[in-house]
């Protein structure tokens, strides 16, 4: 296989390359410190089985370089596995819709690293252990607290959320103002956040609520 890896600390794929380099199934590892001189590499005579790459590159960022290359017409398509030292759940969820096969903690060992390439060369996914506990127990989570909330209490999110005042909900649902700022109270109590600015950043996070530009309920 042949693999591209984009990191801008030089020791790092250096490292990696010289150990990568005695795997026998490893053909070519070419490094690279920027996304955008990675992409202008490709052609049709030289396009990577696999790319590891770092979400924190100078000026362009790894998310961005999957983007373009997922659109860049190519004679194959390169799978990705990110190794980053940004490892919260909604970051690897984000990686894992624009098509991610693969992701890693830089205090992942080497040898899982190896591991995960052989892996995603076959047409696995592949999340280091650790992440993947992070990810099973935020799924948990996230279910429990939907299943939690009413239909009624999700309205009452959605308006608040949109940036609705009580009064206002209270107006759209065709509730008492007393009635709504009780869902809200419970609604808060649940989630543990004690102010509606704290409310809305919770449910961005947790998925409860997706933000349109200039949105407004």
């Amino acid at each position: 296989m042949d693999i591209a890896f984009i990191d801008d600390h030089k020791i790092l794929t250096d490292s990696i390359k010289n150990f990568l380099s005695l795997d026998e199934a490893i053909q070519e590892v070419r490094t690279f410190d920027d996304g955008k001189v990675f992409l202008a590499s490709l052609n049709d005579f030289w396009v990577p089985d696999i790319v590891i790459t770092d979400l924190l590159l100078p000026g362009f960022t790894g998310m961005e370089m999957m983007q373009e290359l997922a659109q860049k017409p190519l004679k194959k398509s390169p799978r990705v596995i990110i190794l980053s030292s940004i490892t919260d759940v909604q970051t690897i969820k984000q990686a894992i819709r624009l098509g991610a096969a693969g992701y890693l903690s830089k205090g992942t060992a080497i040898a899982e690293l190896q591991e995960a390439l052989h892996a995603v060369y076959a047409g696995e996914q592949y999340i280091s252990q650790k992440l993947r506990n992070s990810l099973v127990n935020s799924v948990f989570t996230e279910e429990q607290i939907v299943y939690h909330l009413s239909p009624r209490e999700k309205d009452v999110l959605t308006l608040i959320c949109s940036g609705c005042t009580v009064k206002e909900a209270a107006y759209k649902l065709n509730l008492s103002v007393h009635t709504v700022q009780s869902y809200h109270k419970n609604i808060m109590k649940k989630f543990k956040v004690n102010r509606t600015a704290d409310l809305i950043v919770f449910s961005i996070q947790k998925g409860l609520y997706n933000p349109v530009p200039n949105e407004r309920i």
